[in-house]
């Protein structure tokens, strides 16, 4: 059974999540944040054995901990191919703001919008949704999304940041509305929420007056 497991890692409260199979322990992992350590102290506790790396997009709260966990599991990482550079670039991925200088070397896997990827227990759909960075994406599981800073309960990603865009999230948030409503949604901040709630509060999703 494929199951997901929640990190809170560093001070900007990232959501990691270890996608796994129950029954194997075989694991994705997804957004690691700053805190690499507490993300593979859980990785350790619980018996995870990682096989990918994926970042739904390049903002250094969700991947200051990326060559950590490459290096310990050796394990490729996974982004969107529009991410790459702000991977590698501090002031791209912001982490020169804040007293870091964070790059990320160039993932192993480069994904494009509508492509499955395979895992030895899983598989997912990649949706490329732009509007937080150009490089956004969401991660389609069966039943349930990560969603990365796209979508959270009750709102939606900044999209005043270098690489955002009102109208190319408004775009992306289409993509996700017509999903079956009772699939879950992983955000990269804040509660874990279904399609079919945020359908009926969030302001930027909800369905409109016939």
């Amino acid at each position: 059974m494929i199951k997901v497991n929640k990190i809170i890692s560093g001070c900007m409260e990232v959501n990691c999540y270890i996608v796994y199979d129950s029954d194997t322990m075989k694991a994705a992992i997804i957004d690691p944040g700053e805190n690499g350590d507490k993300v593979i102290n859980e990785i350790e506790k619980n018996g995870f054995k990682p096989e990918m790396l994926i970042n739904t997009h390049g903002h250094y709260d969700h991947i200051l901990s990326d060559e950590k966990i490459r290096a310990k599991y050796k394990i490729p990482l996974a982004a969107h191919k529009y991410e790459v550079q702000m991977l590698a670039d501090p002031q791209y991925n912001a982490s020169i703001f804040f007293g870091n200088s964070g790059s990320v070397k160039t993932p192993e896997i480069q994904l494009e919008d509508n492509q499955e990827v395979e895992l030895s227990f899983a598989k997912f759909k990649v949706i490329h949704t732009p509007g937080h960075t150009k490089g956004g994406i969401c991660l389609l599981f069966d039943g349930f999304i990560i969603t990365g800073d796209t979508l959270f309960a009750g709102t939606i990603g900044r999209t005043d940041f270098p690489g955002g865009s009102f109208e190319e999230m408004m775009n992306s948030l289409e993509k996700i509305k017509h999903l079956p409503p009772l699939t879950i949604i992983y955000p990269g901040h804040g509660s874990i929420t279904t399609l079919a709630n945020e359908l009926r509060h969030n302001p930027y999703l909800r369905k409109s007056e016939k």
